[in-house]
């Protein structure tokens, strides 16, 4: 049976999970409504709707235009705070009411398709920290730093409010530039450094179980159970690029071809190569980053040579293994080995 994917012209967000909010918080600063709507398929009317769904390059276009009509830097970060506290989407109201940290982010990935499908994400363990590390799902464009601060901004919330600090909390961002990093440091309050290899989220394991203040075992399980109804209307499906990366690295160190791909998604080789085009990305930069993650998993288990890397991850030689590596990280393979500890 081919994978289940989709991609950003599919209708996978509620209009309730981010963009009413989104509206409230631009026309209380003195936005029109339909100069926010422009160029989207959301009518006025669909607002109303208690499940009303929009295609998640409407939902693209909607944050463009808050940022082209607001031109207010503060707006992911309020965005983010107004989804964990919105009364509307039950996955942000199971998240308080978890028991701790551990429960609502595994809560939160499993049903991140009703809330970020944008994203996915990779956990492991770096000396006494949890990391996070947020991997696009489906190509984002230009409004991935903006949707990659809501979302930071959400959890970076969640964890103050339950747990009364973000010491020892920090954040890695690949594409923030340095004149942005005060920004951001006076919005999350915890430590940030930009032009980082990947945007990953970095928590002490001291804080993985500690007791959330807002705990309740009861309203946990009825959020919960509304999330589990919500997946009769938004369907739990990966993003093509996951879909893809998943593929591969199941196959690894065997290459899987375009066409194979293609035929496992049930997509012919054209198509996926449009959609692929349409993600702004094509399928050799996928292939190179299946790599580089499958490099990083494996070099940290320390058993391993230059040459048994290379052929478990399909190079030729090591000599051609070690050129990528360096290129990916900025150092060799035995430079690298032991900083990681992965789960």
């Amino acid at each position: 049976m081919p994978a289940r994917h989709f991609d950003s012209h599919d209708k996978i967000l509620l209009l309730q999970h981010g963009s009413t909010e989104l509206l409230a918080l631009a026309q209380r600063r003195g936005v029109e409504l339909h100069k926010l709507l422009s160029g989207t398929g959301i009518f006025e009317q669909d607002l109303q709707r208690p499940h009303g769904r929009l295609h998640h390059a409407d939902w693209l276009k909607l944050l463009h235009n808050c940022q082209h009509q607001l031109k207010s830097p503060e707006l992911p970060f309020l965005l983010g705070s107004a989804m964990l506290n919105s009364r509307y989407i039950a996955v942000c109201q199971s998240l308080q009411y978890a028991k701790n940290l551990k429960q609502a982010l595994c809560h939160l990935y499993y049903f991140r398709h009703q809330l970020f499908p944008g994203f996915y994400a990779r956990l492991y363990q770096q000396n006494d920290h949890l990391v996070i590390e947020f991997k696009a799902a489906l190509g984002l464009a230009s409004q991935r730093p903006f949707m990659l601060t809501i979302l930071c901004s959400l959890l970076l919330s969640l964890i103050k409010q339950q747990l009364g600090s973000l010491t020892g909390v920090s954040v890695q961002l690949q594409q923030a530039c340095a004149e942005q990093q005060l920004q951001y440091q006076l919005q999350w309050g915890c430590e940030l450094s930009v032009n980082q290899p990947c945007d990953t989220l970095r928590i002490p394991l001291a804080l993985w179980q500690q007791a959330f203040s807002d705990a309740d075992a009861e309203q946990f399980k009825a959020a919960r159970r509304t999330c589990r109804q919500l997946n009769h209307v938004l369907i739990k499906q990966r993003g093509i690029l996951e879909s893809i990366c998943r593929l591969q690295q199941r196959a690894l160190p065997q290459l899987l071809s375009q066409e194979q791909v293609a035929l496992a998604l049930g997509l012919s080789n054209s198509t996926l190569k449009r959609l692929l085009s349409r993600h702004d990305t094509n399928f050799a930069r996928l292939i190179d980053e299946v790599r580089r993650d499958a490099a990083r998993n494996l070099l940290q288990q320390g058993q391993y040579s230059n040459r048994q890397l290379a052929l478990k991850l399909g190079y030729s030689d090591e000599h051609n293994f070690r050129r990528a590596f360096k290129r990916w990280t900025g150092l060799i393979p035995s430079s690298f080995k032991g900083m990681f500890h992965f789960n």
